[in-house]
């Protein structure tokens, strides 16, 4: 994720000592603004804030708000200081300072971290000639974003502030019910790219829900967005898809206790139980009073119970094997027995009163003796989930929101162990059919019923409610496109990301037109080599050069094509496309009226990106993202880069981050490298 970082310095020209002259608007748009960029931050400062609101409010705000701030102690400018200060008093992480080589700070900071530029290429006698001093600027550019990276990366790890360092147990200020017109308008901001994550949920876009989740405005918004994100990919069932966000929000906030019980059913959801297991018992030590915590343990217990006997070839069979291995239920029932009695949630009741009717039904059925639960009192408690489950209802007995929901489930499973199934039937209709029922509600409802099913429980009952519930199952399916919980469609997904071709007047080649046979006659090779063709998944933008040579093979190759545009199809062909006295153009259309090509627009489905972030690295992360989604297992992604191999397509979103990211996923990458061909 990128940070964004507010910068603190002298603005205009500045003496640096005497009838020296620097200006700090040039450091700032050629050294600090890049490295911040290289080492994956979203850089800003309070002379680019646009918008009505007071200048000085909006300053604070961003002092009190940003992910981290870089202090430009170079000389001693007033203002600098005072922000320094600010951030100093508000929070013990996230301030870096910086120096240029000129004159020591202050007593008060001498001894704190920071970190030295070349403020030397400033000089105004630095810049002759041009062309070398243009390679200095861009290698300190390059170490200095390397620097800043590293930083970064332990800020976790230190305390940044002198004042919560020397001051012990301060506690940072809680800015999340800040009123000002800034925090207003972020907030706005917030419900708008929350609307779009509910868009991209309700269309099956589990990609775009990965995009949108980087695009938040502060740490808080952040936290928000990551959360809903996580929300929306549980709800189409996307597992494997809100693993990494859910822990790129427990980055943020380890303490965030939705979070971290998220990722327990998530990773129970994905099949690694024991995982689940070691991370819920720890979460459950650390909320030791928390029933949806305990809830999701004894879940896990419930997984690790089904795991011992789901493969049983009879249903006999796997009487027997639950029956034998009725420990885990057993404690499964224990953990939510205690969650109920500490305080009563009709999730955790109904649980036990489920798993403990249904243990002396296997009693029954197989004669062995199951493990002890040690719950006497399960009428009792019956009774206590139906009055819980009934007064979450409206007056009317409707459902209302995500709790009416359950609490209509709960009141249909109820009302199933104990044998009555035209209530339980028409009470799950109910859940079922509510308009705030999601496909995650559906499936978990089915998931409890098919459990049953398989152990021979209440079998008249179960295949009535079933029957229900697989039929809206149906429905949801259908009103999210006919994509099954959104789930993988294509046995192999190929992105592509590369130069364009090079305009005429273009000094220093990186694709010549000259070489658009060859690359073109690689780029075939290497797609038979993967084999991608009819069945598989080819994404790009359509930029001439790289882009279009890819998807046009593809194509060719019968693979289905979609062309994924950074901007307004008319801006994106003037910006990428057109080249006079070429066909790129032609070609352009020509590709996007086959049979099998898609094309899509970012501001059409994402909307506009953060302010200060690109376009262009925003749509290589959305191709990656919307691959890694098409595809169940990542070695089946296929990354080909058309890149000369130099520096300048490092940064994030770049060529070379490109490469990086679909490694990190598992995937296989090919470098085409036209300036070697």
């Amino acid at each position: 994720m990128q940070a964004h970082v507010f910068v603190a310095m002298p603005f205009d020209a500045k003496e640096v000592k005497a009838g020296v002259i620097v200006d700090f608007d040039e450091v700032y748009s050629t050294l600090i603004a890049p490295a911040l960029q290289k080492a994956g931050c979203i850089p800003f400062r309070a002379d680019q804030e646009e918008g009505a609101g007071d200048i000085r409010t909006d300053m604070f705000f961003e002092l009190v708000t940003a992910d981290a701030i870089i202090a430009d102690i170079s000389i001693l400018n007033a203002n600098v200081y005072y922000e320094l200060g600010v951030r100093h008093g508000v929070t013990p992480r996230g301030v870096f300072m910086i120096h240029g080589g000129w004159g020591k700070p202050p007593f008060d900071i001498a001894s704190d971290r920071r970190f030295e530029y070349n403020g030397k290429l400033f000089l105004p006698d630095a810049k002759n000639p041009p062309d070398q001093w243009k390679e200095k600027v861009e290698a300190e550019v390059a170490r200095l974003g390397e620097v800043l990276r590293r930083a970064f990366e332990v800020d976790s790890q230190t305390i940044g502030s002198p004042v919560y360092k020397e001051v012990v147990g301060l506690k940072p200020v809680d800015w999340s019910n800040i009123k000002t017109a800034r925090a207003q308008y972020f907030g706005d901001v917030f419900a708008d790219w929350k609307a779009r994550v509910d868009a991209a949920k309700l269309n099956g876009w589990p990609g775009d829900i990965l995009t949108l989740a980087d695009d938040a405005p502060t740490r808080f918004h952040r936290g928000k967005l990551l959360w809903h994100a996580v929300d929306a990919l549980c709800s189409m069932h996307r597992f494997e898809a809100a693993l990494p966000v859910v822990e790129d929000l427990l980055r943020i906030d380890p303490k965030n206790r939705d979070a971290l019980t998220r990722k327990g059913l998530v990773l129970a959801r994905l099949g690694r139980v024991n995982d689940a297991k070691v991370h819920m018992l720890q979460v459950a030590e650390d909320f030791k009073d928390d029933t949806e915590a305990s809830g999701i343990l004894g879940r896990v217990f419930k997984d690790l119970w089904r795991l011992e006997w789901k493969d049983g070839a009879t249903t006999q069979e796997r009487q027997s094997l639950a029956v034998t291995t009725s420990n885990y239920i057993a404690s499964a029932i224990t953990i939510y027995d205690k969650a109920a009695r500490r305080k009563f949630d009709f999730y955790t009741g109904i649980n036990v009163v489920s798993f403990v009717k249904l243990l002396a039904h296997l009693k029954a059925i197989t004669g062995e003796e199951p493990a002890d639960c040690k719950v006497d009192d399960v009428d009792t408690f019956a009774s206590v989930v139906r009055f819980a489950a009934k007064n979450t209802l409206d007056s009317a007995g409707l459902t209302v929101g995500q709790d009416g929901v359950w609490a209509a489930a709960t009141l249909g499973e109820l009302e199933l162990v104990m044998g009555n199934g035209d209530k339980a039937r028409a009470l799950y209709r109910d859940a079922a059919n509510a308009a705030e029922t999601s496909y995650f509600n559906v499936n978990s409802m089915l998931d409890q019923v098919y459990l049953f099913e398989n152990l021979g429980f209440q079998p008249v009952g179960v295949a009535s409610v079933k029957k229900v519930r697989e039929q809206r199952r149906t429905a949801l399916e259908n009103r999210i496109g006919g994509l099954k919980k959104s789930e993988p469609r294509f046995g192999k997904v190929a992105i592509a990301s590369g130069h364009m071709i090079d305009k005429p007047d273009r000094k220093e080649e990186r694709f010549p037109a000259r070489k658009e046979g060859v690359v073109r006659d690689q780029i075939g090779a290497q797609l038979a080599t993967w084999n991608i063709g009819k069945g598989n998944l080819a994404i790009c933008g359509a930029a001439r050069g790289a882009d279009l040579l890819f998807a046009e093979v593809c194509a060719e190759r019968g693979a289905e094509v979609w062309l994924m545009l950074p901007l307004p199809e008319s801006d994106f062909l003037e910006e990428s496309v057109r080249l006079p006295d070429t066909n790129w153009e032609d070609r352009y259309f020509d590709l996007s009226r086959r049979d099998g090509v898609k094309t899509f627009s970012q501001p059409d489905r994402l909307k506009a990106p953060p302010k200060g972030a690109s376009v262009y690295t925003r749509n290589n992360l959305w191709i990656i993202n919307t691959a890694r989604v098409e595809i169940s297992d990542p070695k089946n992604l296929h990354a080909l880069l058309v890149w000369d191999e130099k520096p300048s397509g490092d940064g994030p979103g770049g060529t070379a981050d490109c490469a990086t990211r679909v490694k990190r996923l598992g995937g296989r990458t090919k470098i085409i490298n036209p300036t070697k061909l």
